[in-house]
């Protein structure tokens, strides 16, 4: 009879210890995929030039929109992961499960809301990505309620298909409701949704609030089951727009 339990429970035991190393294999595995599929794409459609230690990247617009018309931009900030194409497909479901070529991908793509008639022109272009465990994606994002690591990230970039280059400046970094007001894309009163975005921030950075000309908004989920219905948000004011990089050397 004992001979026969504890059959049952190292049986059990095996069993439990497979599903799970099978569980691990399928997450490495796919994250795995994560970082190859959009390693490739950088590969393939950006090179990064260096003139006088200051670096910038080349995209090759052509090849990418053949490939797939949605991508509005690139997006990047030098220093951590985020360096991906920006699409906008006709609902924000689009692509928040699908890679560039419209294939199931869990990371989904960087992605402006469906709701903004004129990315990057609009007063608040939102930007969604997901807050993927192995640093890709958005995961960035949350760690910008750090003082720290805002002072020494400040900028995000947006490459557009023009060839030219907008430099956003990080101001606030918070974590917001997901029904926040701040993800509104019809802002007429600028000012007040300029107040509303510093009110709760995580960070310190001065700025004049009468100066801003359009916002780009930031969101990802937050990796804490106590924040259900919550999200890590970043906003970032435009600084310089239409910079010619080839011509222009970008500022740190």
């Amino acid at each position: 009879m004992k001979k026969a339990i504890r059959y049952i429970l190292l049986t059990v035991c095996v069993c439990v210890f497979c599903y799970s190393a099978y569980n691990l294999i399928n997450i490495y595995l796919n994250y795995k995929k994560i970082d190859d599929d959009y390693g490739e794409i950088a590969k393939t459609y950006t090179e990064e030039k260096v003139e006088e230690k200051e670096s910038y990247l080349q995209i090759n617009w052509d090849e990418l929109l053949q490939r797939n018309k949605d991508v509005k931009a690139w997006i990047q900030i030098p220093n951590t992961n985020v360096n991906y194409p920006v699409l906008q497909g006709e609902t924000n479901d689009t692509y928040i499960h699908s890679d560039i070529d419209h294939n199931e991908l869990s990371a989904g793509s960087i992605f402006v809301a469906s709701e903004n008639e004129n990315p990057f022109n609009d007063f608040n272009t939102v930007i969604y990505g997901h807050n993927m465990k192995n640093g890709s994606m958005f995961n960035n994002i949350k760690s910008y309620t750090d003082q720290s690591f805002a002072d020494e990230h400040p900028y995000v970039y947006i490459y557009l298909p023009d060839g030219t280059v907008s430099q956003y400046k990080v101001v606030v970094g918070h974590i917001i409701s997901e029904t926040s007001v701040l993800y509104n894309t019809h802002i007429v009163d600028t000012a007040s949704f300029v107040q509303e975005m510093v009110k709760t921030s995580s960070i310190k950075v001065d700025f004049d609030q009468s100066q801003v000309q359009s916002v780009i908004t930031l969101s990802t989920c937050t990796s804490a089951g106590s924040e259900s219905g919550k999200r890590n948000v970043v906003h970032a004011i435009l600084q310089r727009k239409e910079i010619d990089p080839v011509k222009e050397k970008m500022e740190n």
